[in-house]
């Protein structure tokens, strides 16, 4: 029973650092606009062999996806744009950004083991403002 509990305790921390696909709003205050942050990140297997990341899919089962590189601009931006489009607003000041570790390195922690290239982590972030269409067109 307690390799039973080992066992799982040990695959549920290791799907909680799988991978996570988000879009995250807010607003900006002083235009009172929608600022919109999507972002995925997930794990590699010298840096090239995705092992697991966040599901980029519209109605994702699962929120992670295991040996699928979901982890690239096009699904990132594919994903972003739907929701743009689905709010029906334009977008201005777009922006990225792209993390690559080629250390094993847990997120949020800043001890890195120095296996390099065994175990990468890479992230990519893309945001802007969302403005109304009537607003873009003038």
């Amino acid at each position: 029973m307690k390799a039973f509990t080992t066992s799982t305790a040990v695959i549920l921390a290791a799907l909680s650092m799988a991978g996570c696909f988000s879009i995250e709003r807010g607003l900006v205050r002083a235009t009172g606009e929608e600022h919109v942050l999507t972002s995925n990140y997930g794990w590699y297997l010298f840096n090239c062999i995705p092992i697991a990341c966040g599901n980029t899919n519209t109605d994702p089962m699962l929120p992670w996806v295991i040996f699928r590189n979901d982890v690239t601009m096009e699904k990132i931006q594919s994903r972003f744009m739907a929701y743009v489009n689905g709010m029906k607003k334009n977008v201005k000041d777009l922006a990225y950004t792209s993390y690559d570790s080629v250390m094993l390195e847990i997120p949020g922690s800043n001890i890195p083991v120095p296996i390099p290239y065994l175990l990468t982590y890479r992230e990519l972030q893309l945001s802007g403002v969302l403005t109304d269409r009537k607003e873009a067109a003038e």
